[in-house]
Parts: C-alpha cells; structure tokens; sequence
C-alpha cells in the first residue's frame, strides 16, 4: 500500500537504471511504481564486464554476493579464424589485472539481482503516452500524479521524446547494429566452452559463450550505413553473417523470436531534467556497446540521483547532472575511440589487436590495454 506521507515517484523503465533508481528511492522513503513497456521481465541480454564505480554501488546496496553468483566462469577471451582455430588469447587472470574486480554476467542476470531487491510495484506492458510536469498519462488511459517522474527508459526513451523533444536531436548513430541472444544448445555450448570466443572480420564481429544448464550466449556486430532496423531482424543476420564459417551457420539456424537487435548509438544532452523529470541512465547518457560500463553508469547514477535528492529537491538535478555528466562525456568519448578495437575496419587492424592479446601478459602491454579499455570514470561517488 502506499505510504500517504511519502512522496510518490514514477520510474519508467525496469533495467538496470530503472530498478536501481527505484531501489534507492524506496530505501530513501519514496512511494515508487515503476512501468515497464515488455510484457515481462527481458532476461538474456549480452554479456557484460561489470566493474568500476557500479561495482561499489553494488556493494552498498548489498548485492555482490548475489552478482558473484550469477558470474560467468570464463577462462579467457579468444579471437579464432574462420575455423575455430585460436589466432590469440587473453587469459582471464590478464583480463582481470586489467580491470580490477571485474564481473561478467549477463546484463539480465545484473537487472534480474536488483529487481529480486526491490520492494516497488512493477507494471509490465505499460508505458506512458503524456506527461504534464508531474501528471502522467499511461498508455492505458489511466491517468496519475507524481511528485517526482525518472525517465530510465533507454536510448530510444518515450520520457524524453515527450519532454525534450524527437530523438534525433539527442541519438548519435556509431555506424554498426548489434544483435544479442541466448539458445538452449548443449552441443554448441560445449562447443564453445567458458571462454568468450570472437571471430572478426572487417567491420563484423560474432561473440560466443557458454552460460548455465547447457545455455550459449551470442553477440553479433556489423557496420551499417543505415540507422533504420530491419523489420525481420533473424532475416538480416543470416544476410550479414551467412558467409561466415565457424559457429555461424548453427548459430543463424536457432535464432529465437525474442531476440535483442537495435542500432549502438550514443545519447548526447545538454540537459537532464526539466520541470519534476528526470532522466537517468541510456535514456540520457547511452554510451554504447563500444564503450562498455553502461550498467556501471547506470547503477552509478541511481545512487548519486537519489543522494542528492535527499539533499533536497530545489537544485537536486542539477547537481546530480554535474556530478555525472563529465564521466558520461569521457566514457562516450573513449567508446568512439574503441570502436578500432572492438569492430576493425581492416585486416591489419585485426592483426594488430590479436598482437595485444598475445602479448598481453607483458607489464606494459597490461598498461596500454587498461588505457585503451577503461575510461577514468573515478570520484562520481562520494564516500561511503
């Protein structure tokens, strides 16, 4: 039941962002609902290295352990040839002394976690058709008021196409789709075992690896000159993907219905907040699959949202953006500039990230690797 003396707070969107952003307001006193578009909980997703200041969030809110059960055993990261024989290899313990306390899980398996924490009610299939400062309208038709409205509804944010204005102002296309799911396939995920394994070509990348109970997860990735998404996106990958050898003839054969395609792109806005909303997340910050550290930021920006709402209201947004916005800018930045790594446009290209991983257990290789793969995001958070 709602709380008569609190305040009510509207969170649309139940990711990452949305979730933590409905879990610190809550424990801060908030009456919270949050709105969810999906019919349901989206699990799955791709897989995530989940470390940096959300790590520390994480910690404060109490769900480490939880997250560290949900971590995938991966031994190492592997580019193989269009065979399946290794080019190069990262080993894990590599990775790891490059990115302190690193986590990889699913990103559903990180939303899964905070939502099993959060005490608000979840309405899934909704969303909202208007919103008027604090007085929102739902897509069903019912109509509500709220002290406080977080638009943690993605990149492509209802929330803030109704209150800042079309999407195109804000969304910068990075140039490639992406594609993510995850099939029930013992074989093919023995196959590929715990490791993440990669094969690249110009401009095209598929990722695999095992997940629980004889599940495989797959990342797809290709440049496209076009931002417009495929009305049949299983129809595009065996297009884009069908000449390839490896895993990928199996791989387009089980494409399931659900699966998770959009363009990467990056969100860029000179304001957050406007009237009693807020955003939070993608939804004003996306800084892509390039970059990485988008559940970071997201759970990073919960918290400091929160902390400074209980500073109080006048001026909380403001303060909340300039405590955010510089590591936004720095991560987007530094993803632009890793688009080289993830995604080469060449073979030499390819070459020479292989050449990384294979040196990879040299101190100074270990150097560049950490500056080419982690932006400086530190001190967003006050201490604890």
């Amino acid at each position: 039941m709602p709380k008569s003396d609190a305040q009510r707070a509207l969170v649309v969107g139940a990711g990452v962002a949305g979730l933590a952003t409905a879990w610190w307001l809550e424990r801060a006193g908030w009456d919270v609902l949050v709105v969810e578009r999906a019919s349901s909980f989206r699990a799955g997703g791709y897989m995530i290295d989940f470390f940096g200041p959300g790590h520390e969030v994480a910690r404060r809110m109490g769900l480490l352990p939880a997250l560290e059960a949900r971590r995938a055993p991966i031994s190492s990261v592997t580019s193989v040839d269009a065979r399946g024989r290794s080019r190069a290899t990262i080993s894990a313990e590599a990775y790891e002394s490059v990115a302190s306390g690193v986590i990889s899980l699913l990103r559903g398996d990180l939303a899964s976690v905070i939502r099993d924490d959060v005490r608000a009610s979840i309405r899934y299939g909704t969303t909202v058709s208007a919103i008027d400062d604090g007085v929102v309208t739902f897509s069903d038709g019912s109509v509500d008021a709220f002290d406080l409205v977080v638009g943690a509804d993605g990149v492509h944010s209802r929330v803030r196409e109704l209150v800042f204005g079309p999407s195109a102002q804000f969304v910068r296309y990075l140039g490639h789709h992406t594609a993510a799911f995850s099939v029930q396939d013992t074989a093919l995920s023995a196959r590929i075992g715990y490791r993440y394994q990669m094969l690249t070509v110009p401009h095209r990348m598929i990722g695999c690896y095992a997940v629980r109970d004889g599940a495989m997860a797959a990342l797809m990735l290709y440049r496209s000159p076009s931002q417009t998404l495929p009305a049949d996106p299983a129809a595009a990958l065996r297009d884009r993907f069908g000449d390839l050898g490896w895993v990928a003839p199996s791989l387009l054969s089980v494409v399931p219905d659900d699966i998770y395609y959009d363009e990467v792109s990056q969100v860029d806005m000179p304001v957050w907040h406007r009237g009693k909303v807020v955003l939070v997340g993608d939804a004003c910050g996306a800084v892509s699959l390039f970059a990485g550290h988008g559940a970071s930021l997201a759970m990073t920006g919960a918290c400091v949202l929160a902390e400074e709402l209980s500073s109080g209201f006048e001026g909380a947004f403001g303060r909340y953006q300039a405590r955010m916005k510089p590591a936004v800018e720095h991560t987007q930045e530094f993803g632009r500039r890793f688009i080289g790594w993830m995604a080469p446009s060449s073979r030499w290209r390819i070459s020479l990230r292989d050449l990384a991983f294979r040196l990879s257990g040299l101190p100074v290789v270990r150097g560049l690797i950490r500056g080419s793969v982690m932006p400086d995001v530190e001190g967003v958070l006050t201490p604890a």
